[in-house]
């Protein structure tokens, strides 16, 4: 059995997105992230994220609604070499960011998309 417990490993990343042109086209320009997947008819984008997980948005179905938990719900965290320098990047770009938290070696802090989805940066040094 391998550390993942039962499974081989963690394959992606899922969030909900209500527009999925726009938020595409914003995980593009903003972030620079690059779809290894696309399917215009399902609504969703596969980004790879150079690991061994990836990260997917998928377009709500009608009647669906964004559930957004802020800190308090599931959200992914990406790693990064500096965060105070990403952060200050993303903040000149128009992104609502957070502070930065300092926790010992670990410095983080949580951004959000254009549909409200919290999102996290960590560096730890």
């Amino acid at each position: 059995m391998s550390n993942a417990g039962i499974f081989t490993r963690l394959d992606t990343v899922l969030l909900r997105v209500r527009d999925f042109q726009m938020s595409k086209t914003w995980y593009e320009e903003k972030l620079g992230f690059v779809a290894s997947y696309v399917s215009e008819e399902e609504k969703l984008a596969v980004f790879d994220m150079g690991g061994s997980a990836s990260f997917t948005i998928w377009q709500l179905k009608p009647g669906e609604q964004l559930v957004t938990g802020g800190a308090n719900g599931t959200f992914p965290i990406f790693l990064a070499e500096d965060a105070a320098s990403i952060r200050e990047r993303m903040k000149s770009m128009g992104i609502k960011v957070e502070d930065i938290q300092e926790s010992g070696s670990v410095h983080s802090f949580g951004f959000f998309d254009p549909d409200g989805n919290r999102l996290e940066v960590c560096q730890v040094s």
